[in-house]
């Protein structure tokens, strides 16, 4: 396999800048089509069909023989966090510490490297300890008593800190700015050192911010991270203006060359600098993004019933009634997509609720629900009635399998995670990462799509493979889909003439080949607009 000068030919032949042949090449159109070659001119798709076809009509000023390897469109995460993918690459990563006690040698491992000011780490997971409660901070503080020690969990919805950070945000016990639930308080009746959700975020803007150029730096370092990958297109989900203007910075500069599509926080800042959606090739800002209830892991999902664990829990709504409704409405009158974090049946139901007072029957305004992890049984078909889109994540049913149960009981977990449900009940899922809080991979998307298994083959058969969805339509859900979620079905996700010229060379056939051999598999080639990113 190799890219080499094509030796000019006939003077017959239209002269483009790339022709690629001899290739399995998965166009992902209405038909889900496969062709041999295509012809690639000024960052577009030009022409598909057969090596021979291909051939006789165009002379590529670069050509590129594939052996036959196969191609697909770029993968487009439709639900990830760039930012925080970005950050996390100088923060400690926490991902896989299988105790407190690990926690803290990774973070003395950092601090002896860079002896900073304060610690950062994201990804601790109580729920693969052995003692799987939500931690106290006695071991952060005995560790680091002087500097503060802002700990994320993987699902970002659980801070876990140290008294000395504690001190700096002038919180007590019993503030009543302090919405209920947000807080855990320990036996001696002090902070235990676990914040949620919107206290969560009050302790975490403390954090000292990234100088400018370090954090393009990291911006840079998370796009090349993507291109290995394969993707071609990220969602960026929820960001403040300065974060949106630096990306706009980066692609006007030329080196930002990723297709970002990004989700506004609902900041009065934001809104005065878009009065309506943004679009260019590079950059989208067409959405705004909500929350309405915590995750489930760290037991903030919005239940309708308690959890099964915690009976005095039903989950914490982050976001008012009346809030929510004002930003809909803003959002409705300016033209903006409306994208809505929910997890748990009653956040859900909430959210399907609310879009109704909005959304006629016959829309295509395609106002998304992220995530979408517990549905109750009689909302499923409210998706397909009201166009409402199911943002799904494949990879969270697959890192969650192992306590959903007991977190919901044995009959409320069989609505949950329920992606094939969703798909048949809407039509369509744009399918994403929801990275860093799972692996920005989207192989890892793929697999567990197809298999409801995780990457060391558990269970055997899948987990509720009910939800197992096909490879077809998983691709789908990485390409078109994923396009089609923000409004860029016309200009990406499948290979067809007249779209941008994003596609992937992968190693081996993920349409054909056995599925313990998926994880093994790996990208050859990214090329965004024609240019090779990744080789």
């Amino acid at each position: 396999m190799g890219m080499t000068l094509l030796v000019p030919g006939s003077c017959t032949l239209k002269t483009v800048d790339l022709v690629v042949f001899n290739a399995k090449v998965y166009t992902v159109d209405d038909s889900f089509s496969v062709c041999e070659a295509f012809a690639v001119d000024r960052g577009i798709f030009i022409a598909t069909g057969t090596t021979e076809e291909i051939g006789a009509r165009f002379r590529g000023r670069t050509q590129l023989d594939l052996q036959g390897a196969p191609v697909y469109p770029a993968f487009n995460d439709a639900h990830s966090h760039l930012f925080q993918v970005a950050q996390g690459l100088r923060y400690v990563d926490l991902r896989g510490a299988a105790s407190v006690s690990e926690v803290v040698e990774r973070l003395k491992k950092h601090y002896d490297l860079f002896q900073p000011d304060f610690l950062v780490g994201d990804g601790w997971d109580q729920t693969i300890w052995k003692n799987k409660s939500l931690p106290d901070n006695e071991a952060l503080n005995n560790a680091f008593p002087d500097i503060p020690v802002y700990l994320r969990r993987v699902d970002f919805h659980a801070l876990w800190v140290n008294d000395r950070a504690i001190d700096m945000s002038g919180l007590q016990p019993g503030d009543p700015s302090i919405p209920a639930g947000e807080a855990l308080i320990g036996e001696n009746g002090r902070f235990s050192g676990i914040f949620l959700e919107n206290t969560y975020e009050r302790i975490n803007a403390q954090i000292p911010p990234m100088k400018d150029q370090v954090l393009a730096d990291c911006i840079l370092e998370a796009q090349e991270l993507c291109f290995s990958m394969g993707l071609g297109s990220v969602s960026d989900a929820g960001l403040p203006l300065k974060q949106i203007l630096l990306l706009d910075s980066l692609i006007k500069s030329g080196s930002l060359k990723i297709r970002t599509d990004v989700w506004m926080n609902p900041s009065e800042e934001n809104f005065t600098r878009f009065t309506k959606p943004y679009r260019s090739d590079r950059l989208d800002v067409s959405a705004v993004k909500l929350y309405i209830d915590g995750a489930l892991g760290s037991s903030g999902a919005l239940l309708y019933a308690p959890y099964a664990d915690d009976p005095a829990n039903s989950g914490i709504q982050v976001t008012s009634d009346s809030l929510f409704l004002s930003v809909c409405k803003k959002a409705y009158e300016r033209g903006f997509q409306v994208a809505t974090h929910a997890i748990g049946d009653k956040g859900v139901g909430k959210v399907l609720d609310f879009y109704q007072q909005f959304l006629e029957p016959e829309n295509d305004l395609r106002w998304r629900i992220e995530h979408a992890q517990v549905v109750a049984p009689g909302d499923f078909k409210r998706f397909g009635d009201l166009n409402i889109v199911p943002s799904i994540q494949p990879s969270h049913a697959t890192a969650d399998m192992g306590w959903a149960a007991d977190r919901l009981g044995p009959e409320r977990v069989k609505g949950a995670y329920a992606f094939q449900d969703l798909i048949h009940a809407a039509g369509w899922a744009p399918f994403g990462t929801d990275a860093p809080v799972e692996s920005i991979n989207p192989l890892y998307t793929f697999f567990a799509a197809v298999t409801r298994m995780n990457l060391n083959f558990k269970p055997a058969g899948g987990w509720q493979p009910e939800n197992a969805i096909s490879r077809e339509n998983t691709l789908r859900g990485m390409t078109i889909w994923a396009a089609a979620g923000s409004f860029r079905q016309e200009s990406k996700g499948s290979i067809e003439p007249g779209k941008w010229a994003d596609f992937v060379v992968w190693s081996d056939d993920l349409m054909t080949l056995p599925v313990e051999e998926i994880p093994g598999t790996r990208c050859k080639m990214t090329f965004v607009a024609g240019e090779p990113v990744y080789r």
